[in-house]
């Protein structure tokens, strides 16, 4: 009788302990894990093809407008890589330029582009001159500030005027175009 009294004082204890033991082998396996897995920065954490970006200013007009065939963004790095980049810029929802270019890079924060591969800024017709065309093989674009700029060899068409230098400023909201060296600029009307 001894011995079956002490089987059922052990059992009780026994069915406790199989269920701590279980809860912690369930709390183990049903846990998420936390942990931040590293990302390696040499590969780029994540790749768009055929992107068409496109922001607005605050009364829903266009503001500026990004297509690319294929873009992407290194972990913890600012800035997004682009091949044939077409940048669209606005002002009151009318285009003001695009750049066309072959490769480049943009930072969102800086709202800042940069062209290196052969690139083309096009500015269209208005009511006062023709359209403006500057090529050359780089390009700084401040989006945020809308100037451009170059230190490269540059070519400049307007109408049927053309002008070589090594290197422009641009500044858009002023219409104001600097070629930074001596140049030589055929004049046609």
């Amino acid at each position: 009788m001894m011995r079956l009294l002490r089987s059922h004082r052990l059992f009780p204890v026994l069915l406790i302990g199989l269920t701590a033991m279980l809860t912690l082998w369930l709390d183990q396996i049903s846990r998420w894990d936390t942990r931040h897995r590293e990302l390696d920065p040499d590969k780029p954490e994540y790749v768009a093809e055929n992107l068409v970006a496109t922001r607005y200013d605050e009364h829903g007009k266009l503001l500026d407008r990004l297509i690319a065939s294929r873009m992407w963004q290194y972990p913890g790095k600012p800035e997004a890589y682009f091949e044939k980049p077409d940048l669209y810029q606005f002002q009151q929802g009318a285009l003001q330029y695009h750049v066309i270019g072959e490769t480049g890079r943009y930072n969102n924060k800086t709202q800042q582009a940069y062209f290196d591969k052969k690139v083309t800024l096009i500015k269209p017709p208005d009511s006062r001159q023709p359209e403006t065309r500057l090529e050359s093989s780089a390009m700084f674009v401040d989006t945020g500030k809308r100037f451009a700029s170059s230190k490269a060899p540059s070519v400049i068409y307007q109408g049927n005027s053309v002008a070589h230098s090594i290197g422009f400023t641009y500044q858009e909201p002023l219409g104001l175009l600097t070629l930074l060296s001596t140049t030589k600029i055929v004049y046609a009307k």
